[in-house]
């Protein structure tokens, strides 16, 4: 092989996987979904193994997160019993696909929050005799209604969002 082809091959590996790490996931994943995307057929576990020189756990458990987030796939290969994968390589929709769950659990656990400090508020005021507690329920509940209002408002939005990005192609 060209001596800069296979820079460029290793030099994208290794630097898919730092990236990878600096994004919170681990590098194997980053250079196990580079691997892949560079690769012109399909890949057996034992393939990326060897090409990595990593363990067959790590690797293992990486490959079930990147299949997982939708980054790679499972690929049936005739005559063959291994499981293959292939990388997703339409990049936008990994992108578009990540955001959009990470947006929904955000805005998800924000609703559980309010919904859980409005029944705690309800208790509170059941249970208070005192005027300064009631007082301050009040000015809980005050806020509360303003951070719900925020929240209906800012999870249309990202519904709206959602809906236009899977109409777009990057």
């Amino acid at each position: 092989m060209n001596k800069n082809l296979e820079k460029a091959y290793h030099n994208f590996i290794e630097g898919i996987g730092h990236l990878s790490s600096s994004l919170g996931f681990s590098k194997v994943m980053g250079q196990l979904y580079a691997l892949l995307y560079l690769s012109e057929k399909p890949l057996s576990l034992d393939d990326m193994v060897k090409r990595l020189a990593i363990s067959k756990g790590s690797a293992s458990i990486n490959i079930r997160e990147l299949e997982e987030k939708g980054a790679v796939k499972k690929i049936w290969m005739k005559g063959s019993r291994k499981d293959f994968y292939e990388a997703e390589t339409d990049l936008a929709k990994i992108v578009r696909d990540r955001i959009t769950l990470s947006a929904k659990w955000r805005m998800d656990e924000i609703g559980n929050i309010i919904q859980k400090s409005e029944e705690l508020l309800q208790n509170a005021k059941g249970n208070s005799n005192d005027s300064e507690e009631r007082r301050k329920i009040k000015f809980y509940n005050q806020r509360l209604k303003e951070m719900k209002r925020l929240y209906k408002r800012a999870n249309s939005l990202l519904g709206k969002f959602l809906f236009f990005a899977k109409t777009i192609k990057l």
